[in-house]
């Protein structure tokens, strides 16, 4: 079903499932896409899938941004080819190597009695809200980013950190890191250029929740497991 975009510029296989291959296939983004078949995007279908195919389509997302971002040397400027063996991008001009890229990001549920902190983007669907989230800066420990990212985005101080877990998110190559924490001192103040709404909201106030296999969307789940 794929013969009628032509030959890829990259074929490679991400995994396995059961007794199935899983490739993926790139071809330029000018590529026109036959009537034959449907375009759509990850976030379309992100509710749809199973969690093996879940995480396989999250890993292809990445790996096409690192080969999108990676057609010429960082250092020198020659174009890359592909290495295979090693997973990542060559340079034969300086030897440079790229591997696919991943950027570690804090996210927080915050608890505070019966109530959780939650905030919305002006970027979010309408009506929903979600855990406060950032990216940890060079030479910067998760806790201390999870801590730096409240106190900007919402104003708070927060104490008594848990590690949740972690989740890959593919918009465009996060690792998210998932903390509970506990509310400390503070009024709700907005960072106005990253956050559109924050408010404290209990059980029976929850707004509208994040893509149900997101973590902050599992995050919520837990807590609310614990009501």
């Amino acid at each position: 079903y794929l013969e009628p975009l032509g030959t890829p510029l990259h074929s490679f296989s991400i995994g396995s499932f059961e007794t199935i291959t899983l490739s993926v296939h790139l071809w330029s983004e000018q590529h026109e896409t036959p009537d034959t078949l449907m375009k759509t995007s990850l976030r379309q279908i992100l509710t749809q899938q199973t969690p093996h195919l879940l995480e396989a389509l999250i890993r292809a997302k990445e790996l096409v941004h690192w080969f999108r971002d990676n057609r010429f040397c960082g250092r020198c400027g020659k174009p890359m080819e592909i290495s295979y063996a090693q997973s990542a991008f060559s340079c034969k001009a300086c030897n440079f190597l790229s591997f696919p890229r991943l950027s570690p990001a804090c996210i927080v549920l915050i608890i505070r009695g019966d109530e959780v902190l939650l905030a919305r983007s002006p970027h979010f669907i309408k009506g929903v809200y979600s855990l406060i989230a950032g990216f940890v800066e060079a030479g910067e420990s998760a806790e201390a980013c999870a801590k730096r990212e409240v106190k900007e985005e919402v104003g708070v101080e927060i104490e008594d950190l848990r590690y949740f877990g972690t989740q890959s998110w593919p918009f465009p190559h996060s690792l998210m890191i998932g903390f509970f924490a506990t509310y400390k001192s503070g009024e709700i103040c907005i960072q106005e250029d990253e956050i559109e709404d924050a408010q404290w909201f209990t059980k029976e106030t929850l707004p509208i929740r994040p893509y149900s296999t997101s973590i902050a969307s599992q995050m919520l789940e837990a807590w609310l497991d614990k009501r």
